[in-house]
């Protein structure tokens, strides 16, 4: 389904029902707001994750502009406040009000900003995996490093994509970010679960051109480490022990600075701790959920 907003068609998916149909009430049931990581995957790899809060409330996939079945955006207009007030523009049109929002890697990006841009528009805040700003956080934990685990040849081309002129000035292609997805991909996880890769990501597109714009353009302008005390809403922060995309230096930065914040890590997971440990995850975020409305 597509939603107009803000001049841009946006695509969206919802998993399960709006009211609780367990009695004749029909009381209204949360709603979690999905967002993915918006260097140009859509939202397929969440579907695994994420489909499950549906038993308890109503769950909407966007795939946010320049990303999956939203490419008819101007991509060189895309940021992250875009995004974000294109996600809260996309509340309003379907008169969801106080969601959860809920953003994973970059789409956590999008997360903070949407929680200060829009304060009165979400009722928790579910970050997952992210990171406060472009340059890398240290604290007295070492930082996980990606060269600890994989050899020189994949941690070069992961710098290809993700750190260009790094090694070379080269233009993104799609046979260059397929190389990288293909060797570096399986990395994106905890040693011990290497193998999910595929299954995880088989059901993800990547839009080239929106990486590009990501990586050149938005990623090394990204910082909200001064704004985050102006996030007010309830907040579960996740990170993954061994991360070395977002390391948990990261994380702990952003609970640390919001005032209502609840920070969880785990110790045998990298950078998709929803893929790495399914049942876990989904429990932390059920006691945070029904918390934060019984609250």
């Amino acid at each position: 389904m597509f939603a107009n907003v803000n001049g841009k068609k946006i695509f969206f998916e919802v998993v399960g029902e709006g009211l609780d149909t367990s009695t004749t009430d029909l009381v209204r049931r949360p709603t979690y707001v999905i967002l993915h990581c918006a260097s140009g995957f859509d939202h397929g790899y969440l579907r695994g994750g994420f489909d499950m809060l549906s038993l308890n409330g109503q769950v909407v996939y966007i795939d946010l502009p320049g990303s999956g079945r939203s490419k008819d955006v101007v991509i060189n207009t895309i940021t992250f406040e875009s995004m974000a007030d294109d996600v809260a523009a996309m509340m309003d049109y379907l008169g969801i009000t106080r969601p959860f929002i809920i953003g994973h890697c970059a789409g956590g990006f999008v997360a903070q900003h949407y929680a200060i841009r829009h304060p009165g528009k979400l009722r928790g805040l579910v970050l997952v995996n992210t990171a406060p700003s472009y340059e890398k956080t240290h604290d007295e934990t070492p930082n996980p490093m990606l060269s600890e685990r994989a050899p020189q040849e994949i941690v070069n081309t992961c710098l290809r994509v993700y750190a260009p002129g790094v090694i070379s000035e080269e233009t993104l292609t799609e046979e260059l970010v397929h190389k990288m997805l293909h060797e570096v991909g399986p990395y994106f996880f905890a040693p011990d679960f290497m193998n999910k890769y595929e299954s995880v990501f088989g059901y993800s597109g990547m839009n080239v051109a929106m990486l590009d714009h990501f990586v050149t353009e938005i990623y090394p302008t990204y910082d909200v480490r001064k704004k985050l005390h102006q996030i007010t809403a309830p907040t579960l922060v996740v990170a993954g022990k061994l991360d070395w995309l977002t390391p948990p230096s990261g994380a702990r930065l952003i609970a640390s600075e919001i005032s209502d914040a609840e920070y969880y890590e785990f110790d045998n997971s990298c950078h998709l701790s929803f893929a790495e440990s399914p049942r876990a995850f989904t429990s932390l975020l059920q006691q945070f959920f029904h918390k934060t409305i019984k609250g």
